[in-house]
């Protein structure tokens, strides 16, 4: 099945991870890390998931919610001083349901908006990229996905915690589900087995993905992580180590604009219409990443690409690992091996 994905939509690399049951039972990789070198992929490669990044902030913000720490419903200024009032108060619940009117990203502008290569030093410096801009609706009018919202949220887990994003993250989020090797991606530093990322040059074939710095959206899409590690998270969520039932439930309900229309989200997650699938994809620049929750069947898929803005496929994948999972089925194929080189490349890496 990774063979095929990798074939069919010629991805550097594809790694998968699968969970069942509160336990990791199944890794693989394949395809290669960094293509100048011919470096094979490993489950142990680490990956931008871009904005997979959004169900972990959530979680965190719930957890500051259930500890009395941060209230959900007042607005926002009240954890983020920084963030000026605007014509209509926004809550932090309506920003993690993209509720709250905070523009997305600007494709007009899409070297100065998206491609970032300017170093934020901090959250409260990253919000000065959307801050003076007006609300683009009236909040809870319309679902409105954005980026920028979830770094909003990120200010107030900082204001509400007294810690900065990445330290609450750490010791609250990352480390209690297992996620020992993810953390911010910061270009200026060394990222041990971080993958080298990828995009399409326009006769199609790979390309270096090019500069970019995430700094200003870290709450929102900025972390590396292995599938491993995402599965561990979700393992962890469904094993109610990370939140309680009461603030799973609420995660996992479908918002519902001041109109009464359904959004199709959740607070950080997707949520089928049945309610019985849960996922969160990411595009960033120079990787991708998909994790999919059946609560009901305590399964858990996540998998990583180092290509740039990958989207096709990635729920019917999820399903057809999450069926293999619970069925206790194991594919007759052998484990692929690494996809041929590019052109150019070395073979003896």
């Amino acid at each position: 099945m990774i063979q095929v994905a990798m074939t069919r939509d010629r991805l550097p690399s594809l790694s998968v991870a699968v969970g069942r049951d509160g336990e990791l039972v199944h890794v693989a990789a394949g395809g290669f890390a960094a293509l100048e070198n011919a470096v094979v992929a490993t489950a142990r490669n680490v990956y931008p998931i871009g904005s997979v990044t959004k169900t972990l902030t959530a979680v965190a913000a719930l957890q500051l919610g259930e500890r009395g720490r941060l209230n959900l419903d007042a607005p926002v200024q009240q954890y983020c001083g920084a963030f000026p009032a605007k014509e209509h108060p926004v809550t932090v619940r309506q920003l993690l349901g993209h509720l709250g009117g905070i523009r997305g990203y600007d494709y007009s502008r899409f070297e100065e908006d998206f491609l970032n290569r300017k170093v934020y030093p901090s959250i409260e410096a990253a919000l000065k990229k959307f801050q003076a801009d007006p609300l683009a609706a009236p909040p809870g009018d319309r679902y409105l996905y954005s980026s920028y919202g979830y770094v909003l949220v990120g200010c107030a887990i900082e204001g509400a915690s007294g810690l900065s994003y990445g330290e609450y993250l750490r010791a609250n989020v990352l480390e209690p589900g297992g996620m020992g090797q993810a953390m911010l991606d910061d270009p200026q530093k060394v990222i041990p087995l971080r993958v080298n990322g990828y995009g399409r040059a326009g006769d199609g074939e790979w390309a270096p993905a090019g500069c970019f710095n995430p700094s200003d959206r870290y709450p929102a899409g900025g972390l590396v992580a292995t599938p491993a590690e995402l599965v561990r998270f979700g393992n962890a969520l469904l094993e109610g180590q990370l939140l309680s039932q009461a603030s799973r439930r609420a995660m996992w309900s479908v918002q519902q604009t001041s109109g009464g229309a359904s959004t199709g989200s959740g607070l950080g997650w997707t949520v089928s219409t049945d309610g019985k699938e849960l996922s969160h994809g990411g595009t960033t620049v120079g990787g991708s990443a998909f994790l999919y929750l059946r609560p009901e069947d305590r399964v858990v898929v996540a998998f990583a690409t180092n290509l740039s803005l990958w989207t096709e496929g990635r729920l019917e994948l999820a399903r057809r690992l999450a069926d293999l999972a619970r069925r206790d089925e194991t594919p007759e194929a052998p484990a692929p091996g690494p996809a041929p080189p590019p052109r150019g490349a070395r073979e003896d890496g």
